[in-house]
């Protein structure tokens, strides 16, 4: 099954015009800014009535968690699911947000040019690499711990954590401490800091994203 997640604003044309590019698409899903919901209403119905099977969930244009989590709630929905992100439409945030996320979720992120001249339309949708992910981490149970409690601490607004209180709320030594914090740091998902003495822990925002998907603390 193939899956098309689509951010956009006032602009839909790049919407169709990606959709032509491929073959097969089994389900779209439109992400309209509250502002443009109604032209997100107009554009499904047009969809629809080419056959597409069509689904409307409504994000935040300027704020970047609203984007996030709408787009890994729908990769969660369909995890054997061929994933596809069209990155062009909606604001600069939107666009930055669908590219993180599409990366993140491992979907295949694409973008749709404007037409110049005679160009097809394969030559029009341009994929992007997609990284390896965090989701592909093989993290251990002590290291999965250890982030998770970060995790909640993040969520209550708590700053400034140092090794020895995860280890006391964990019940481990410190030098496993260190070494769970050193493996999460080359990951990406938790980052150190120096405030004189003392050495300061916190999540990332990979880290904060990897927790929501894999269904650990939401923040």
């Amino acid at each position: 099954m193939s899956i098309h997640i689509i951010p956009h604003g006032r602009v839909t044309e790049h919407v169709k015009r990606g959709l032509r590019g491929y073959d097969a698409v089994d389900r779209v899903y439109l992400l309209p800014s509250v502002k443009f919901a109604e032209t997100g209403r107009d554009l499904a119905e047009e969809l629809e009535q080419f056959g597409f099977d069509v689904r409307i969930q409504e994000v935040d244009a300027f704020k970047m968690r609203s984007v996030v989590d709408t787009i890994v709630s729908i990769a969660k929905d369909h995890p054997e699911e061929e994933l596809y992100v069209n990155i062009t439409g909606g604001t600069n945030l939107m666009a930055g947000a669908a590219t993180s996320s599409a990366f993140f979720i491992g979907a295949s992120p694409y973008y749709v040019l404007e037409p110049q001249a005679d160009e097809s339309v394969e030559e029009l949708v341009v994929s992007l690499p997609a990284p390896t992910q965090p989701l592909t981490f093989d993290l251990s149970d002590s290291q999965r711990a250890v982030l998770e409690q970060l995790g909640e601490w993040d969520v209550v607004g708590r700053t400034g954590v140092i090794g020895r209180e995860i280890g006391d709320e964990l019940d481990i030594s410190a030098q496993r401490v260190s070494y769970h914090i050193g493996k999460l740091e080359e990951k990406g998902l938790v980052k150190t800091h120096r405030d004189g003495r003392r050495k300061e822990i916190e999540l990332t925002d990979v880290g904060r994203l990897y927790l929501r998907w894999t269904g650990g603390v939401t923040g």
